[in-house]
């Protein structure tokens, strides 16, 4: 961005989850977290070839929408539950082995939505939604996790949440947005503070949309990162190379946390073509989504997965220009 040293770009996929919301930590249902034999070697396989594949990176859900990771009384949380740091501390291990950082997603918007009588009822389903519970879960077991795998090696960054204007009204209309902004950017602000006290580790937070970005600048975060779907930008009538150059003054840099690994909407979306315009407009990275197969029934079906040879491809060329320069 404007004014600001050149810095790395760190390329990235995005690893969501093996099972989402029960990665890290038991659920009331079944442990099959990271920690497992089989899970690990499943993951260091997965690293192996991320690694190989060109990228430094890996964004990874830790709590989801709250099923699991950690105790709780009456809907407010009291501890990390006995599996949480072992599977964290694997996860972690395995990327170090494979000289990767992880990028942790604490909290998915779906757990920030208020889904009240239109799906069954899930474990935690509430704690966000009242300050108490926010609370009891930022200091009985988001500052512990700060404080177990402070200043860890292998940590890119705690990112605060996963595209929360998707359950804040003053983004988004849908019925279960319903947590307003003036509380959750106060939450937001309580829990950088708290890793900037006991995490010294970078924070961040994975705001949905590049247009959006300039709402978190009151936060005390070290880098902005926002997402990017050719999909979701149509009314913008804006490019991505045209929205970068938008903000090219902002005062921290800029990672790209989410970019497709193909947008069937847009005939002149290329991965390729999308990661040269992050690093000519200056960026500090940009992460791929995604590496894990999609579900069957996922949203995200029609982007797919990430071709390694394709970004081997593309951080080939990065390297080549880089050592000519």
């Amino acid at each position: 961005m404007a004014g600001l040293a050149p810095i790395p770009f760190s390329l990235g996929v995005n690893y969501p989850w093996r099972n989402y919301g029960e990665d890290f930590g038991r659920t009331p249902l079944r442990y099959v977290g990271v920690n497992l034999p089989e899970t690990q070697n499943a993951i260091a396989a997965d690293f192996a070839e991320i690694h190989d594949a060109g990228a430094s990176v890996v964004r990874w859900f830790l709590f989801a929408d709250g099923r699991g990771g950690f105790l709780a009384d009456n809907g407010v949380p009291r501890a990390p539950d006995d599996s949480l740091f072992a599977d964290v501390g694997a996860a972690l291990q395995l990327a170090q082995r494979c000289e990767l950082k992880l990028c942790f997603s604490l909290i998915d918007f779906l757990w920030l939505q208020d889904h009240t009588g239109t799906r069954d009822p899930q474990p935690n389903d509430h704690v966000l939604h009242f300050p108490a519970g926010r609370e009891a879960f930022l200091l009985n077991v988001l500052i512990p996790l700060f404080k177990e795998f402070c200043g860890h090696p292998a940590l890119f960054a705690w990112e605060i949440a996963n595209e929360p204007e998707w359950a804040i009204p003053e983004f988004n209309r849908d019925p279960a947005a319903k947590l307003h902004l003036a509380d959750f950017r106060a939450y937001a602000k309580e829990i950088a503070q708290a890793i900037k006290e006991f995490a010294r580790v970078p924070v961040t937070l994975g705001s949905a949309r590049l247009m959006w970005v300039r709402a978190w600048s009151e936060l005390p975060l070290d880098f902005f990162e926002a997402h990017y779907y050719p999909s979701t930008e149509k009314e913008t009538n804006a490019s991505l190379a045209q929205q970068l150059a938008d903000l090219a003054a902002l005062d921290r840099p800029l990672w790209l946390g989410e970019l497709p690994a193909r947008d069937t909407s847009g005939a002149d979306y290329s991965l390729t073509g999308a990661l040269d315009q992050c690093r000519a407009a200056g960026l500090c990275g940009a992460a791929v989504w995604r590496w894990t197969k999609p579900e069957a029934q996922g949203s995200d079906v029609a982007i797919g997965q990430v071709d390694p040879a394709q970004l081997l491809a593309w951080s080939g060329s990065e390297r080549a220009d880089a050592q000519n320069a």
